[in-house]
């Protein structure tokens, strides 16, 4: 049996007693729409030869100071940044320098190449994700503010 996906603008299934959507409605409709922005990258990402993991790794590099916050951001461990980051320069995305604090430690940035290919990404990203299309700037604003909130809760 096939079940359908609210339309764009419907009312997620409400609780019965209230009528207001479920926090496990919400959840759900949360995860539809992750799914469907990592389809959306896994694409884009693969026009450049990336995997999703690789994509997020050098928009990453841009912000991020170390290897260990990039671990972090990116919910992996730190051998499987470096092992990324070896394949990003390998690719001539990412150059390894030393960090500025401690001429020991290494850092990877991204080249020129690398951020022209973030950047890319993230126009075809902002260009076709339902999160530009389907939404006001006002309800963006919104949203971001909503989902801020949930990423600042604490963990159980």
């Amino acid at each position: 049996m096939t079940t359908s996906r609210p339309s764009p603008r419907s009312t997620p299934p409400a609780r019965k007693d209230t009528g207001v959507p479920s926090a496990r409605a919400a959840g759900e409709a949360l995860f539809r729409v992750a799914q469907r922005l990592e389809r959306l990258l896994g694409g884009l990402a693969a026009e450049h030869g990336l995997t999703v993991f690789q994509a997020r790794a050098l928009r990453a590099l841009h912000d991020t100071a170390s290897q260990s916050a990039l671990a972090r951001q990116l919910g992996c461990t730190a051998s499987r940044v470096s092992i990324v980051t070896g394949e990003l320069e390998a690719r001539g995305l990412v150059r390894r320098v030393a960090a500025v604090s401690d001429r020991r430690m290494r850092v990877a940035r991204p080249t020129e190449e690398g951020s022209r290919v973030v950047d890319a990404i993230g126009a075809g990203l902002n260009a076709r994700s339902p999160l530009s299309t389907a939404l006001s700037e006002d309800e963006v604003v919104a949203l971001y503010g909503l989902l801020a909130e949930v990423e600042a809760a604490p963990e159980d």
